[in-house]
């Protein structure tokens, strides 16, 4: 069997002033980076600095008219204000990791989004992320409604139907998708597409490492456990393949290509 037939998985689809809480997910975002060698010392120094005088020109501009959607305020920020755009077609990290979507003025839907995240705790607003297959956005709350901000559309609020319709969910329901995540769980989303890209330049080690950090800080997301395998499979760690095969089969049975991936395995393990 040439382990190069495996099948390709459900892609995903991180100032000088005193450290506060307000920016505590961009600083993890940041460190992420960092670890990930994504970003320099210099450049996480910057992205601390430059988020801060993103959110208190946030804070100003709330303060300036009250009573307006908080999360339409930081949408119509970030991309009439400051610039910031979508991308969809490079899959180079630099457009996940926030100190390069901050540099670049430029992210998919997993940079942008965390991006709004970081941006929204720092000014008190309420929102999470959420997943679907291939995709990321999220979900602010404003006078105890819910309010989907799709950051491919320049922060359009968009109905729960809308991402059901666009992003079907295989078999109808899965406990990754349609629901807020944790700040913990975001992380996970991030190390996950950095887990992709890794398998994708055939740097190994490198992408098993980054999908375990995503499944510890992620335990439902399906494709992490699944690519997990996929990458123990081809670095010859059958059982342990097996093992995030199952894992994967056990929190999402409908995930694309997981079946196949385990009859592969079965016949690899046979042939040995």
């Amino acid at each position: 069997m040439k382990r190069r037939s495996l099948l390709l998985l459900l892609a995903g689809s991180a100032c000088q002033r005193a450290a506060g809480p307000e920016l505590g997910f961009g600083r993890a975002l940041i460190a992420a980076a960092r670890q990930s060698a994504q970003a320099s010392d210099e450049q996480a120094s910057w992205s601390v600095t430059e988020l801060e005088r993103l959110a208190d020109d946030a804070r100003s501009e709330l303060a300036a008219v009250p009573g307006r959607s908080a999360a339409g305020v930081l949408s119509q920020l970030l991309f009439e204000r400051w610039g910031f755009a979508r991308e969809v077609e490079d899959r180079h990290l630099g457009f996940v990791f926030l100190p390069g979507v901050l540099e670049k003025r430029r992210g998919s839907c997993v940079g942008l989004g965390t991006l709004f995240l970081a941006l929204a705790e720092a000014v008190g607003v309420k929102a999470r992320g959420v997943m679907m297959p291939g995709h990321f956005y999220v979900r602010a709350v404003e006078r105890g409604q819910p309010r989907n901000v799709e950051l491919l559309r320049s922060g359009e609020m968009m109905p729960d139907d809308w991402y059901a319709r666009r992003f079907p969910v295989p078999g109808g329901s899965a406990p990754e998708y349609a629901r807020p995540l944790s700040p913990a769980e975001v992380l996970g989303v991030v190390d996950y597409n950095l887990g992709n890209e890794r398998r994708r330049q055939l740097r190994l080690s490198e992408a098993r490492a980054a999908f375990q950090r995503a499944v510890r800080a992620f335990p439902e997301l399906a494709e992490a456990h699944a690519s997990l395998g996929a990458v123990e499979q081809l670095l010859g760690n059958l059982t342990g393949a097996q093992a995030s095969y199952r894992r994967a089969f056990e929190t999402n049975p409908h995930l694309p290509g997981l079946e196949q991936n385990l009859a592969l395995l079965t016949e690899e393990r046979r042939g040995r």
